[in-house]
């Protein structure tokens, strides 16, 4: 005999629900692409005035100094002025690039995570996600529509007929080649 409907279990929780646990490991402090955005905002900035702040900066001793050697960017002093004890202190790194390029990359990974995070990690967390989008879209796997003289139509299979094993001489176009 048929159960009624209102003897039926009811479900606690629905399928669709969204789930309130917390991921398992160590609390994110930072987001990845906002670490990055940081970065990228600062490297910009650093690369139009740094022929008038690094002479300056490069023999700062003290926050005082920096304060002051930044003065010599001033319409950006604002994006710089929490961060002082933390650029000197990446200035007396001596992991410090010796090229400018590579200086200013540095104090802006460095500095994308203002202090939240460590400047190593800030500047993992950079190298992370610029690799990431250095791979983001790639392809993958392509198909070529072929008709072979053992009568088969359609897709092919590496290269060549999935019934026959037919080889297609034919290279698609690759972007290295324009």
């Amino acid at each position: 005999m048929k159960k009624s409907k209102s003897c039926r279990k009811k479900s606690k929780k629905a399928l669709d629900m969204f789930s309130t646990k917390r991921p398992r490991g160590r609390p994110i402090k930072v987001v990845a692409s906002a670490v990055r955005g940081r970065a990228d905002n600062l490297d910009g900035i650093l690369h139009q005035v740094w022929d008038s702040l690094w002479p300056s900066l490069s023999v700062a001793q003290s926050e005082e100094e920096v304060c002051n050697a930044l003065k010599d960017a001033s319409q950006y002093e604002g994006d710089f002025r929490d961060s002082v004890p933390l650029i000197l202190k990446l200035i007396k790194d001596p992991k410090l690039p010796k090229r400018k390029n590579a200086q200013i990359r540095f104090l802006a990974d460095s500095l994308g995570g203002q202090g939240i995070v460590t400047p190593r990690r800030s500047r993992d967390i950079c190298a992370k996600d610029r690799a990431k989008d250095k791979h983001r879209h790639q392809i993958i796997r392509y198909e070529l529509w072929v008709e072979c003289s053992c009568g088969y139509k359609g897709n092919s299979l590496n290269r060549a007929c999935p019934d026959c094993g037919a080889k297609l001489f034919f290279e698609p176009p690759f972007a290295s080649d324009f």
